[in-house]
């Protein structure tokens, strides 16, 4: 019936009796995973709900980027991965639809009507659109009832979260897309790659871009899906990867970022990649 572990849970829905319906799945990670292999869902529509976090998506050599409150539909037969990262921290929703009316109705739908649906679910596929609260609301009770002892009241709320949640779905990437705040980012990054090599406070941050410390931490964390904190983190690990194939030593990398410590930057690069700084080397050695 389903796949579980601490901290990821996968329904096979088809299974469960839900016709057409594929896998519903969550995961909440504290750390990176292993990254997301090249796949295909033949004639299947996925649809991620980012929550949290943040996620990376290559979509044939397209790659994409989710932010916390984001949403990316895969269309059906497309090769996607992570590509050369890891599946992230953070936490995610996601859902697969059949595209094959063969398999009977969706959700009890008639066909004119599912197959309306999924057609416009697919003309907004490979694109990243901007969810909203409403979604994360349907995806929890979604998840809930999926945890229930199956009933005839259960498999009738489950059918109308599915298509609620596909129909609100669709509202949504109907919806003008708001323009991404790139020019307050870039003074971010800007400050940040500037100072690499101390600590970074956010109250500097917020100075930076000429907002009061508490806005900021609110405005940044709905525009990038993270804290500041963690936003320097990656951004010293990421120039972390330049360095140590070119500095003399793990130490040397570390402090010259800012850390006070090689193990606690080994534990932070660890963190961010899934493996330490030396395996980081040796691999890259080998190639």
């Amino acid at each position: 019936m389903q796949n579980q572990t601490n901290d990821r849970v996968v329904y096979n829905l088809n299974t469960l009796g839900y016709k057409r319906c594929k896998q519903f799945g969550h995961y909440k990670y504290t750390k990176v995973k292993p990254r997301l292999e090249n796949h295909i869902h033949k004639d299947i529509i996925e649809i991620c709900y980012c929550l949290k976090g943040q996620q990376f998506y290559n979509i044939e050599q397209n790659e994409l980027k989710l932010n916390g409150n984001d949403i990316l539909i895969v269309s059906p037969n497309t090769i996607h991965s992570t590509g050369v990262y890891p599946e992230d921290k953070g936490e995610l929703f996601w859902i697969q639809i059949s595209l094959n009316n063969d398999l009977g109705k969706l959700c009890n739908l008639p066909f004119l009507q599912s197959n309306y649906i999924l057609k416009a679910l697919t003309k907004k596929s490979n694109a990243v659109f901007k969810g909203a609260f409403s979604l994360k609301n349907i995806l929890n009770a979604l998840f809930t009832q999926l945890e229930k002892p199956q009933s005839i009241l259960s498999v009738i709320t489950i059918n109308h979260l599915i298509i609620q949640l596909l129909l609100e779905t669709l509202s949504l990437t109907e919806k003008p897309q708001e323009v991404k705040p790139t020019i307050r980012l870039n003074i971010i990054n800007e400050y940040i790659e500037k100072n690499l090599s101390r600590s970074i406070y956010v109250d500097e941050l917020a100075g930076a871009i000429k907002i009061s410390v508490s806005y900021f931490k609110t405005w940044f964390k709905e525009n990038t899906g993270i804290t500041p904190n963690e936003y320097i983190n990656r951004l010293k690990i990421k120039q972390a990867k330049v360095d140590l194939l070119n500095e003399k030593t793990i130490t040397q990398v570390a402090f010259n970022l800012g850390y006070n410590s090689s193990q606690y930057f080994a534990t932070s690069f660890k963190k961010f990649t899934g493996i330490t700084p030396k395996a980081y080397i040796a691999k890259h050695n080998t190639k």
